[in-house]
């Protein structure tokens, strides 16, 4: 496996806000429905330009108008997605990209499989990244990024495995050792009851960490990969992207020799 610099930063999320366009065949249908389609692309367009400025809660705002406009729009959907990842809203706004992967076509599944990743990466879930990242690639395995951040997201998962294992021994040595301050009558039991509660819960500094890793938890991916899994597809990718160059190779090779008998 090709390794990356692990200082090189994760590619960001694809931002551009996807347009809805309306088809010349729609001028047929009653002066009604016209104002309404209308009134659905304007809504789309607003948020398309609140996303531009950075205002991304009022671009939630219009998109989740032109959501009750047109619900199960996957443009809208993916819009909607990446205006909630912007405000942190992890778990909401994969959701929505999640409902986007269902409905769009291939390049918007791919997008949406992409900042679906990213977002997960942000939320410190690697694993889900990883998976996510995976499924990107197999809609478009010549995409640089999604590579790249997928050897990102495995590398992250590795370190995060290493920190808990190393963790493990410091806790059972912290264990041995209240047991040891304990008096035989036991009545320092319940103030050691109450320390491995913390440490069970990550302690009152460790709340607001423990609160998001359990809003990110409530979305799961369906078609969990493993991390083996994840580093073969990525390993399949790469030798594609060898195969790609040998051939580029072979075809000028010909057209030289091709040249000379000429």
């Amino acid at each position: 496996m090709v390794k990356k610099d692990a200082s090189k930063p994760l590619v960001g999320c694809r931002q551009s806000a996807v347009a809805i366009g309306l088809l010349a065949a729609f001028a047929v249908l009653t002066a009604f429905s016209d104002l309404w389609a209308e009134s659905l692309a304007s809504k789309v367009r607003k948020g398309n330009r609140l996303f531009a400025q950075g205002k991304y809660a009022e671009a939630e705002t219009a998109y989740m108008d032109a959501q009750v406009k047109n619900p199960g729009k996957p443009e809208v959907l993916y819009n909607l997605g990446n205006s909630l990842i912007k405000q942190k809203k992890y778990s909401q706004g994969v959701q929505s990209l999640r409902q986007s992967v269902n409905k769009g076509d291939k390049a918007l599944r791919e997008n949406s499989w992409y900042n679906t990743g990213n977002a997960l990466f942000e939320a410190g879930r690697f694993k889900d990244s990883a998976e996510a990242f995976v499924q990107s690639l197999k809609l478009d395995p010549s995409d640089k990024d999604a590579k790249h951040n997928l050897e990102l997201a495995l590398l992250k998962l590795k370190e995060q495995q290493q920190s808990a294992a190393n963790q493990k021994p410091k806790n059972s040595e912290n264990s041995k050792q209240d047991k040891s301050s304990s008096g035989e009558n036991g009545q320092q039991q319940p103030q050691q009851s109450e320390q491995e509660g913390q440490k069970k819960s990550g302690g009152n500094k460790d709340q607001p960490d423990s609160a998001k890793q359990q809003e990110s938890s409530k979305v799961q991916l369906p078609g969990s990969v493993s991390k083996e899994q994840a580093a073969q597809i990525l390993d399949a990718v790469q030798a594609q992207e060898l195969e790609q160059q040998r051939k580029l190779l072979e075809m000028r090779a010909r057209r030289v020799s091709n040249g000379k008998d000429w």
